[in-house]
């Protein structure tokens, strides 16, 4: 882990300079991401790196976490307990100190993600009501944490959410009822029902919801991206038998009543294992990419055309970020390894392999 004085002296910054511009005046630090990693089974981190790949800043944490959480312009950045997660802890990295923690409600618990509003005045969480099941949207005042807002999810396990703009937001309902007791038990899997659900953060109406045939109800809408174009891509993950043939990704609209299921080649989806990871447009909007760590790859499209490009190969891949590179991505590994990878022009390019770290599930780029 880098010291406080390491780490600005790594970026350039100064005391004086508290937003992400200011943090990231040398060149080689100008684009950073940010990761939970763990270095074993009972050492869990939280690090930013830069694009050579090198770890500028780390803490570590008490649990293995999920998604990272990035101020929009503040040097803060926050870090989601894995679900069921029962705690956001937030970090100023300018002075390497932990500001806050952040709990659930009362009976909740978080799903791994959360996000900031573009002004970063408000922080949005999605959240389990457990002894009900039902999911709720919490508009939480920054930086008490305090709930202003509540809304209900309209459906089961909200998992991921994004915004469509700053009115809407858009929810991938899982469908998967647990209870921390046994977070890992179904509870109702005969009768789970996802869904993607487009709701007005203003009154918590519905604006649009779109869900499977019965006969795909247990596939579970987990990971979600949105393009400029207004186009929402969903990544599955399937709690049916390894064997049956179900779609595991798909895209949508708040003007388009129906998913439309994007196809994969049955020697690409069989290697699936019926598990979408992180799911990610890039810069252009026109590509997008659905990792999954159980087949060790991730899979390219065209979404205006819904082609299939082909995939990278890289083991028990998850982390997924567009660059600032048309049709390029930054991926992470649990096997350490951290490569660009682009479909179009198909070249690739492994930027560095931490050989004591294995990234954990979801990767964010800070924007500078």
């Amino acid at each position: 882990m880098l010291s406080r004085r390491s780490f600005l002296a790594l970026s350039g910054a100064t005391l004086a300079l508290p937003t992400w511009a200011g943090l990231t005046q040398s060149d080689t630090d100008k684009k950073l991401y940010a990761s939970a990693y763990s270095l074993n089974k009972k050492e869990h981190f939280f690090g930013l790196f830069n694009e050579t790949g090198n770890m500028l800043w780390s803490t570590q944490l008490v649990s293995r976490a999920h998604a990272p959480v990035v101020h929009p312009n503040q040097t803060i950045v926050g870090i989601v307990a894995r679900r069921p997660g029962f705690f956001m802890d937030f970090f100023d990295v300018s002075t390497h100190q932990k500001i806050t923690q952040i709990k659930p409600t009362a009976e909740h618990h978080f799903y791994g993600h959360a996000l900031f509003t573009k002004d970063g005045k408000r922080l949005i969480t999605q959240e389990n009501h457990y002894p009900s099941g039902q999911g709720k949207i919490f508009i939480r005042e920054w930086p008490s944490g305090k709930v202003i807002q509540s809304f209900s999810s309209n459906g089961i396990g909200p998992h991921e959410s994004v915004f469509l703009n700053q009115e809407v937001l858009v929810i991938a309902n899982g469908g998967l009822m647990t209870h921390p007791e046994e977070d890992r038990k179904i509870l109702n899997l005969e009768t789970m029902k996802p869904n993607v659900t487009y709701l007005n953060l203003k009154d918590g109406r519905v604006l649009s919801q779109s869900e499977h045939s019965n006969e795909l109800h247990q596939l579970s809408i987990r990971h979600l991206d949105v393009n400029q174009h207004g186009t929402v891509a969903l990544g599955f993950q399937y709690q049916g038998e390894i064997w049956d043939q179900v779609p595991l990704v798909a895209l949508s609209r708040i003007d388009q009543p129906e998913l439309e299921y994007l196809t994969i080649p049955e020697d690409i989806r069989v290697r699936f294992k019926q598990y979408c990871g992180s799911v990610c447009f890039d810069k252009s909007g026109e590509i997008l990419a659905i990792s999954t760590p159980r087949g060790g790859l991730v899979a390219y499209w065209h979404a205006d055309s819904k082609t299939f490009l082909g995939v990278e190969n890289c083991r028990d891949v998850c982390g997924l970020v567009a660059t600032d590179k048309s049709h390029e991505f930054l991926l992470t590994s649990g096997l350490g390894i951290q490569l660009t990878s682009n479909p179009v022009q198909k070249v690739s390019n492994v930027i560095k392999k931490h050989t004591k770290i294995h990234w954990d599930n979801h990767l964010r780029q800070i924007e500078t």
